[in-house]
């Protein structure tokens, strides 16, 4: 049996200590607590989904304990009926009381909402302790053979599984540079759709009062430069005088759900399957939402529980805004891109944070230019103002740095083996691998069988960027798929040059003589080829700075996404 995590009692915070929007009442107000604010955010907000769901009921809650392998189970569709073999060790029992209203409509039609999963009082929830954090984030190995084979080639030859997994994304290339057919939502319902036997109920009125508010769907509450983007138009919908309503779909221990943006914010973090609850046609928290709040328009960030359901909305709610927000093309298939297109008729706005990913939204999937927005992340965390070269100083070793998530689509193990070949090749350098994530342990694994552990400083996101960006001699970008990447950003205005693979939109800022392919063995050899000249050369890296940073400057000097945001919700 795995370890428990929790061991104490857990018990929640009375009502009047909660410091975040809540839809319910304790039965009890006396209840105690001990709970960490990132544990009473995930409580608060998976109690607020069920309040949403079953306006004006009492709810018996039941809290289980979990292992480091058990993320948390907020809203998925076990949380209403129990059966999942997780809930074994029950902690605590409590009653709530939802305070949302109910909703006046044909008594079929309120049949029809509940009747899947919502009709008993109890809900089965799993919240996971802080104590997960201090574990590599727990990801399901993929079962049978051909898992087996697929983890083994991994662990002993990662670029080789990298090489494999390139060529069966190969299937998927089409559809990069194919235009999609745009969902007809209303199609569905009709004979022979998929909802042939349902029907689209749109949300009633809002309620007279209500609170101002904006929806806005987010992947999840974890590290990364789209999150920090996300993260940014919460804080900016709050200035406005609106209430944040946040919504994740992605399974995870949500280590950022108590960064300050969030603070007043009404947070819904999903557990997924979060799917027969949800009613297609009549979407009952959706519509529970547009009933209790005076929704003025939706933002997504790569949630796609929203984009499946933005046309309800729209059908809902018409002439709402409604603004989408990608940053890469996925080459296993398009990714959220692909699913904004689909989505495009119901998204008034479509932001791209690239010229490059611009041009894809009109030019392959011929979405109107005016419903275009290119708008670059820079002014979050980089300005365009002035910025001095980072010369090396007389005896410094040369400084070479990764700054990213320890996961696939960052590709550390290429960096690595970039290293090793440097090394081999008898050039005297420090490398420094910085951040954390899923695949920190086996990194680590990689660098100790490559006989690299002298020779790569290793680091988590807990230290500051700026930090390493303040020791390095060049940034190198390994990913095998990326946007445009922040860590570029930022390591130009840091005086910093960048070599990259030629990923997503990265070339709207990295010259062609920096750009190696992204394929991983030639990516490993081609980025230590051109590491090498700079290594003894400093007019050559300081060149090759200063090109990088004329277009950085040219691509910062069009209005940021920031201000651009701004604008638009003062608008709402």
């Amino acid at each position: 049996m795995r370890p428990s995590i929790r061991k104490q009692t857990v018990s929640v915070t009375p009502l009047q200590a909660l410091d975040q929007p809540a839809l319910f009442r304790f039965e009890d107000p006396q209840t105690g607590a001990n709970l960490s604010e990132r544990e009473r955010r995930l409580l608060v907000g998976a109690l607020n989904f069920h309040a949403l769901m079953a306006p004006q009921r009492t709810l018996r809650i039941h809290l289980y304990d979990g292992s480091v392998e058990t993320t948390p189970r907020l809203t998925d569709d076990s949380t209403f009926d129990g059966l999942s073999r997780n809930n074994r060790h029950r902690i605590e029992s409590f009653d709530i009381v939802s305070s949302v209203s109910v909703e006046e409509r044909e008594p079929e039609l309120t049949e029809a909402a509940s009747a899947r999963l919502v009709a008993s009082p109890a809900r089965h929830l799993h919240v996971s302790s802080d104590g997960v954090l201090d574990s590599d984030p727990y990801r399901p190995q993929r079962p049978g053979l051909i898992g087996g084979i697929a983890r083994s080639v991994k662990s002993r030859a990662p670029l080789l599984y990298d090489d494999a997994r390139d060529l069966s994304l190969l299937r998927f290339r089409r559809k990069l540079t194919t235009a999609i057919e745009p969902r007809d939502y209303e199609a569905e319902f009709r004979r022979g759709g998929a909802h042939e036997d349902e029907v689209i109920v749109p949300a009633g009125p809002t309620l007279e009062g209500a609170q101002k508010a904006v929806i806005i769907g987010l992947h999840w509450f974890e590290l990364g430069g789209a999150e920090l983007w996300a993260f940014e138009t919460v804080r900016l919908v709050r200035e406005a005088g609106l209430l944040p309503i946040v919504l994740t779909n992605r399974d995870s221990h949500q280590p950022w759900v108590t960064r300050p943006e969030l603070d007043g914010a009404l947070l819904i973090p999903f557990s997924e399957p979060t799917v027969q609850s949800q009613t297609a046609g009549v979407e009952p928290l959706l519509r529970s939402l547009l009933r209790t709040f005076d929704v003025r328009g939706v933002v997504i960030h790569h949630n796609q529980w929203l984009y499946d359901r933005v046309a309800w909305i729209a059908a809902s709610r018409p002439g709402i805004p409604i603004i989408d927000s990608t940053h890469i093309v996925e080459y296993s298939g398009g990714g959220y891109p692909l699913s904004s297109a689909i989505a495009s008729k119901s998204i008034t706005t479509h932001h791209v944070i690239s010229p490059s990913l611009a041009r894809w939204m009109t030019d392959v999937q011929r979405i109107p230019a005016d419903r275009v927005v290119m708008a670059p992340l820079g002014g979050l965390t980089v300005k365009p103002k002035d910025a001095v070269f980072r010369a090396r100083a007389a005896g410094e070793q040369f400084t070479v740095a990764f700054i990213g998530r320890m996961a696939r689509q960052k590709a550390p193990e290429v960096f690595i083996t970039m290293a090793r070949r440097l090394k081999r090749q008898g050039y005297s350098l420090r490398f420094i691998l910085h951040g954390g994530g899923e695949l920190s342990s086996w990194v680590d694994d990689i660098i100790e069988a490559e006989g690299l552990t002298a020779d790569i400083v290793r680091r988590t996101s807990d230290t500051p960027v700026a930090e390493t960006l303040d020791e390095a001699h060049v940034l190198v970008v390994s990913s095998h798929n990326e946007g445009l990447t922040l860590t570029t950003l930022e390591a130009i205005a840091h005086g910093v040059p960048v070599i990259s693979t030629d990923v997503g939109a990265q070339s709207d800022i990295i010259p062609a003589s920096a750009l190696v392919p992204r394929h991983a063995r030639l990516a490993a050899r081609r980025l230590a080829e051109a590491v090498a000249p700079l290594v003894d050369d400093e007019e050559a890296r300081e060149a090759l700075w200063r090109k990088e940073r004329k277009a950085e400057k040219k691509l910062l000097s069009q209005q940021s996404a920031s201000s651009w945001f701004k604008e638009e919700v003062g608008s709402w």
